[in-house]
């Protein structure tokens, strides 16, 4: 308990010091001054805005209107997120003075609004973050350096400034300032349900084929259909990974325009999945560098005619459900395409992993061979060699081919017999 005193000390004269600086040279906040906008005018220019930009630690993001949509600039116009764009220019736009504070340069890095971003005391890095707003011709809307944060009530506390100006404010948060390009992107790109799904196959890039289908005995299992003679799957319902693949929805880590994105120099596998309605979806799947990414293209291919129901049948007892309206499945493997198929999508290894099973992994390991050594302590025993099958063999000597005298034994020995008078080396410890 005494050694976390001092580390407590220092956080609260850290905190006394920050305060003190955000107050010196400051002049007293009037009610009028507290109200007033960080950036009058910009809440009726709000539909103005075409880009927002936003920059922290080295990484950023552009995020560009187009029409109604919002799209990732930086990784070539892919669909953000509207809402969180929104958010960001609304909020911007919200922003009021709570408190004028320093207007020294000299305290920018301390209270993290030196912009290019500063750190205290020499350090390299700095808490600063840069949000930038353009309309379409390119002129600057806002442009705010928001820094520390601190917790006061129910409320943060921002102290931001102005990139134009030396003077620092204190604004009520949050404001929401993700550099990271992933930030901006929903991360489920694509989910199919389970039920829908009827076989999956794999294709290696090495050649290797596995084939996954619904089990003929059980609707709601999958099965391994090219199980090889004299094996059997590692257990019932080990191809259900795989399959329901898409189940909960495939998502991605990052996401590139296909073109940038080399499929043949270390490709992985092709794999297809087939839907009981006809709807087909295909993933191309390949490493690069340190990331595994997929291309994904759909299509309809008609069910063969006279093709029974998948089994949905209610739980007993369970009311009937209403007859679903039958969707336009060409329609949605073309809509499917045409928003996936020009894209790579970064996918994490627990998904990509599930992608390209191999055929090894969903069969039961072999027995050991017949005669083989029972394992000790996970090593097989060898008894070949110099330990011989003769226990009284090579151990019966030393080096020099001399036998060992043993000391004779005990006179509490157990009943039962005589002790040997010989017997081999003694075990090496």
């Amino acid at each position: 308990m005494k050694k976390g005193l001092p580390v407590l000390a220092l956080l609260t004269v850290a905190a006394v010091v920050l305060a003190a600086i955000a107050r010196r040279d400051s002049s007293a906040s009037t009610p009028d001054a507290a109200a007033a906008k960080l950036f009058p005018g910009l809440d009726a220019r709000v539909n103005d805005v075409a880009k927002i930009r936003v920059e922290k630690n080295g990484k950023s993001s552009t995020i560009e209107r187009a029409g109604s949509d919002w799209k990732l600039a930086d990784r070539g116009g892919y669909p953000a997120k509207f809402e969180q764009a929104k958010k960001m220019v609304v909020r911007m736009a919200e922003l009021a003075v709570d408190e004028t504070k320093t207007a020294k340069k000299e305290n920018h890095a301390r209270l993290g609004v030196a912009w290019p971003a500063t750190g205290a005391e020499g350090t390299d890095e700095g808490d600063a973050a840069l949000v930038t707003l353009q309309d379409a011709a390119g002129n600057e809307l806002a442009a705010l350096v928001v820094g520390k944060s601190e917790w006061r009530g129910s409320a943060p506390k921002l102290y931001v400034r102005k990139l134009a100006e030396d003077q620092v404010y204190q604004v009520t948060g949050p404001l929401d300032v993700a550099p990271d390009p992933a930030s901006w992107i929903e991360p489920k790109f694509i989910e199919i349900p389970n039920e829908r799904v009827q076989e999956v196959t794999i294709t290696h890039a090495d050649g290797e084929r596995v084939e996954i289908a619904r089990s003929a005995t059980d609707h709601t299992r999958f099965s391994v259909l090219n199980v090889p003679p004299g094996e059997s799957e590692r257990f019932e319902g080990v191809a259900d990974g795989v399959a329901q693949a898409l189940g909960y929805g495939m998502t991605l880590e990052d996401v590139r325009p296909v073109g940038e994105v080399d499929f043949t120099k270390e490709p992985l596998g092709l794999t297809r999945f087939r839907c009981t309605d006809g709807l087909e979806v295909v993933f191309e799947v390949a490493k690069l560098e340190d990331k595994v990414w997929a291309k994904v293209t759909a299509s309809y291919v008609a069910p063969p005619e006279g093709a029974p129901e998948p089994e949905t049948a209610p739980a007993e007892g369970a009311p009937a459900e209403p007859e679903k309206e039958k969707k336009d499945v060409g329609k949605e493997a073309a809509d499917l395409s045409a928003r996936l198929a020009p894209w790579a999508f970064a996918i994490p290894s627990y998904k990509s992993d599930v992608l390209v099973r191999r055929l090894k992994d969903l069969l039961a390991e072999p027995p050991p061979a017949e005669g083989a050594d029972a394992p000790v302590d996970g090593f097989p025993i060898d008894m070949g060699g110099d330990m011989g099958g003769d226990m009284g063999g090579d151990m019966g000597g030393d080096e020099d081919g001399e036998g060992v005298e043993v000391p004779p034994v005990p006179d509490d020995k157990p009943a039962g017999g005589e002790a040997p008078a010989e017997a081999g080396t003694e075990a090496p410890k």
